[in-house]
């Protein structure tokens, strides 16, 4: 096991409700000595109760890691795992919807980060490899471990850490134990309040040879989520209109700007029951299963404004950076964009159904007084059902509307939008309308693990630690998507009736911003659409892929220890060889022709019918590792670790299918996967230094350094393609045997030789500039992490950290800058609290400075290659509690109590990318143990 399993107080079984399948935790997570002292018995009854046991994991791991124990994960506010995950030394989390949801950890992201529950890696309903957080819920868990540096025992993929969530089993407490919450939780911004509940039973039999443990937990949360957001700045621009040509060049504009606000209902609902049985006193037998269920039902109400460069009244630009900072978008002004209209948007895209379940069955047989031995085998799956659930529909008003981001926070401006008057509903005109386009995945993990423990009757060689692991993972992620522009153009009058148009005021929405719009029923839009002959049916799009990634690993790690003088010296020398083997299927629809339209400037796609394409890989790796651990005296420890580590390519970037962009004349554009990718490797050392001044009191130091190759980027190369449906039936002008791509035919102009057998004429090919993730860059990191713990005599303490992190991989000023480490922040929390007799109390604040988002190579704002970047964002979390006997405790929290914004901006501060209003929220409830 990770650390001595203290014995827990009923109040802390409240705590520590297990969500997933609990098990004993494998030795690919033991890097303790084994002739340790024997480990003290901690009492789990508050807070500083439970620093104490973290202080003990920590000083007694040979690895550098961190931890946190049940009673603080417990008693913070948080709803999910990562929200605690936070409060630990160089861990940061990005959220959504207000709650953590993926973490970062010393600047490395969550695909370098891997998740273990219970020593076990889990499926991800995420479409790479990233674990959301955000299906467990806090207060079911009874620890986690996040190990920073490596040891061979410990599974691979983290080379920013692994983490290890650890849950409940029924041997964990004497005989019969029930405890339960329930708290009912007010959300500031939608005013609405919300029941979350949990309870947990267990209980032994049989002499304590039998044991059965069952937790459910159940969270609601009606919520509200108020942005504002442009999909992407877009450099190097003319602004122009047809009266007076060029008004401006080289000019940063946005693509759009919408003011949102999200309307959701989150329900998670987590279920485990274990069983464990140990017919002798030397094997425990656990046999376990769980099922999680996490729906987000999401309604988007928005109002929509879309820029273009030719249609441009006046505009005042940034002279430093280029932005036009102010702008109007007129109607009659364009060149060929189109008149701008003021747009309403219902969707529903940002819906989740997913769904986890998994078993497992572990042994744990202590062989002989030298030997040991855990075997264990587990299957779990995670399926986000939402494919063809995401509609998106746009009705419009044809309108003038400026754009003015000259006083901080940019706003824009409607024609006939004034102090909540509209103008006229019968303005209103229909036009987009889609229904899919939400990526679904299923994932399936099976691990099969057997991991050995050998003491020798030695004091100077301690411990011999060696096993095999084999995992198997399938990803399958597809995309139903169907479209209808049987009215776009803003042509046709909307059927208010119909379409239940109406007025739409955002509930507590950013000042001075509009907060009044027109809002409709999106389905009735849908049914309109069928009831005129155009119904919109989503298909299985021809862009999905099934990814199977085979994993055989073997580790063998020795570990010494002696005395330099009176210091304890403790060392471990081990390697891990890995062998991995992935097999890649996607359905391709290749491009069989640009087709021209009647607009001379307009060109579509056509395309053959989908075929089966296939790619695979393998490499194999060694990774060393050195670990050393030095008591200068009883309470100050000294470590040093060098260690190699990987970090796999995430699922999508794996996938061999290639997307066609629309057809541009002189511009044809795709993008793709690339099977053949390589992991990141990392040479990384840390050296750190502990020192324990009291029984509840630490200072640590920690530097670190990690080099990394292999980083992958997205490049642009030029890929042929043969169009193999070209000929004058498509509408093209052919002479002889070529056809001349792009030019409508006219049959009137009798100049123009049309070949009437053109089967010649096929397999003509066109270049498209395609990008594609390729391996190639590298980089360092290195960085520093400080941390204090102190408790006085008087109840009160505090416990502070912060984390420093500096890279050669940062955003520069150079325009053609295609790699950056995303995700690379500083980061600091501050936790102050009381405890004394019946009464608790805390104020926690988490701060993470500005870092990389993005590099909008893909999906964000067009593919402009322009930084994103989020902005510093501090978060005041507060907890108070009270026993009222020994059975009953009553809590209040306050989540985001000052009510913080996170903003996004480009590559300059006047730049707004995004700004997101999650409010706070508040909770009061009661616990229970029997």
């Amino acid at each position: 096991m990770i650390g001595p399993i203290a014995k827990r107080s009923l109040l802390g079984v409240a705590v520590a409700s297990a969500l997933y399948a609990p098990v004993a935790l494998s030795q690919e997570a033991n890097t303790s000595s084994a002739n340790d002292a024997p480990v003290e018995v901690i009492e789990v009854r508050g807070i500083v109760s439970s620093l104490k046991r973290a202080m003990a994991d920590k000083k007694e791991n040979l690895a550098v890691s961190d931890g946190i124990a049940a009673e603080d994960l417990g008693k913070f506010p948080d709803l999910n795992v990562a929200e605690s995950l936070q409060r630990i030394t160089g861990v940061s989390i990005d959220r959504s919807g207000g709650e953590g949801q993926q973490v970062t950890v010393r600047g490395f992201g969550p695909q370098f980060n891997t998740v273990l529950v219970n020593g076990r890696q889990l499926a991800s309903d995420d479409a790479g490899r990233a674990f959301n957080f955000d299906i467990l819920a806090a207060d079911q868990i009874t620890g986690a471990n996040v190990y920073k540096s490596g040891v061979a025992n410990l599974q691979s993929g983290g080379i920013g850490s692994t983490i290890n969530v650890s849950t409940a089993r029924p041997f964990d407490y004497d005989g019969f134990q029930a405890v339960g919450s329930v708290k009912g939780m007010y959300e500031s911004l939608s005013e609405e309040v919300s029941p979350q509940a949990s309870f947990l039973v267990s209980n032994t039999f049989a002499d304590d040879k039998l044991g059965l443990l069952l937790a459910v937990s159940h969270q609601e949360r009606e919520v509200q989520i108020n942005r504002i957001q442009t999909a992407g700045w877009r450099p190097g621009l003319t602004l122009s209109n047809r009266n007076d040509g060029v008004i401006a060049e080289n000019v940063y504009l946005p693509r759009n700007w919408d003011q949102i606000v999200d309307q959701q209902e989150r329900t998670r609902t987590n279920a485990s029951l274990v069983a464990q049985y140990a017919p002798t006193d030397d094997v425990t037998i656990t046999l376990d299963g769980f099922v999680s269920k996490f729906e987000v039902d999401s309604q988007v109400t928005d109002l929509a404004s879309w820029f273009e460069p030719d249609r441009v009244g006046s505009a005042t630009i940034n002279p430093e950076t280029g932005t036009a900072i102010q702008f109007t978008q007129e109607i009659d002004l364009h060149q060929g964009s189109g008149n701008p209209a003021s747009d309403f948007v219902s969707s529903t895209r940002n819906v989740r159904d997913v769904t986890s379940k998994g078993f497992g069955l572990n042994v744990d047989w202590q062989i002989n007084d030298a030997l040991s031995a855990t075997f264990d085998v587990s299957n779990s799956t995670a399926e986000n059902d939402i494919a063809g659930e995401g509609r998106f529909n746009v009705v419009g008003i044809i309108n003038n509307y400026e754009f003015d981001g000259t006083g901080g926070v940019p706003t824009v401006r409607h024609d006939g939008f004034v102090d909540g008057q509209l103008p006229d509903i019968a303005l209103n005109r229909l036009h987009y309308n889609d229904l899919g386009n939400t990526v679904a995945s299923d994932d399936e993990v099976t691990e099969y693990k057997a991991d050995f423990t050998y003491l020798p009757d030695s004091d100077v060689f301690r411990k011999a630690d060696f096993g095999i692991l084999r995992s198997e993972r399938e990803k399958y992620v597809y995309q139903m998507f169907a479209s209808e522009c049987l009215f776009c153009g803003y042509g046709t009058e909307a059927p208010i009736d119909e379409l239940n148009i109406r007025p739409f005021t955002a509930n507590n929405y950013f000042s001075g911003l509009i907060d009044t719009w027109y809002t409709y029923d999106g389905d009735a839009y849908l049914d309109y659409l069928a009831s005129q002959g155009a119904p919109v049916i989503p298909t299985l799009q021809p862009n999905y892929y099934n990814i199977d990634e085979d994993v055989t690993a073997l580790y063998a790690q020795l570990e010494f220890g002696y005395d330099i003088g009176d210091m304890p010296l403790t060392m471990n020398f081990g390697a891990r060889y890995e062998e991995t083997n992935v097999s890649v299927t996607a359905v391709q629809a290749f491009i069989s022709d640009i087709v021209p339209t009647t607009d001379l400037t307009l060109f579509a796609n056509r395309f053959a019918p989908a075929e089966d394409i296939t790619g695979s890989s393998s490499y194999a790796n060694v990774l060393p590792s050195i670990n050393v651990k030095l008591e200068v005296q009883e309470d100050m420890i000294v470590r040093f670790s060098r260690y190699d580590s990987l970090s796999r390519p995430t699922m999508d970037q794996m996938s061999p299918a290639t997307t066609f962009g629309e057809p541009r004349r002189q511009n044809l554009q795709a993008s793709g996967g690339n099977p053949n990718l390589k992991p990141f490797e990392a040479e990384n050392w840390d050296i750190s230094f502990e020192w324990y001044y009291s029984d509840d009191s630490v200072f640590s130091f920690a530097l670190f350094s990690k080099e990394v190759e292999n980083f992958i980027v997205t490049l642009s190369g030029e890929e042929s393609y043969s169009m193999t449906d070209r000929s004058a039936a498509n509408g093209y002008r052919c002479a002889e045997d070529t056809c001349a791509v792009g030019v409508q035919l006219d049959p009137t102009d009798p100049t123009r030789d049309v070949v009437a057998d053109t089967e010649e004429l096929n397999g003509e090919s066109e270049i498209y500039t395609v990008t594609r993730p390729q391996n190639g860059e590298t980089a360092t990191v290195n960085g520093y992490e400080v941390a204090l713990t102190h408790v006085w005599d008087n109840g009160f303490g505090i416990t502070a950290n912060a984390t420093v992190v500096n890279s050669d991989a940062e955003v520069s000023d150079d325009v053609t800058q295609t790699f950056a480490l995303e995700g690379l922040g500083d980061s600091q929390n501050l936790i102050m609290f009381y405890e004394r007799d019946a009464f608790q109390a805390r104020v926690a604040f988490n701060n993470r400075e500005a870092f990389l988002f993005a590099l909008d190579n893909t999906s964000v704002g067009g593919a402009t290659g322009e930084p994103v970047t989020t902005e510093t964002y501090g978060q005041w979390d507060v907890s108070a509690s009270y026993d009222i006997n020994e059975h009953f405790t009553v809590f209040f929290e306050g989540i985001n109590v000052t009510e913080e914004e996170l903003s996004q901006v480009g590559r300059f501060a006047d730049q707004t990318y995004s700004i997101e209003d999650n409010g706070s929220r508040y909770a009061v409830g009661i616990r229970g143990s029997f």
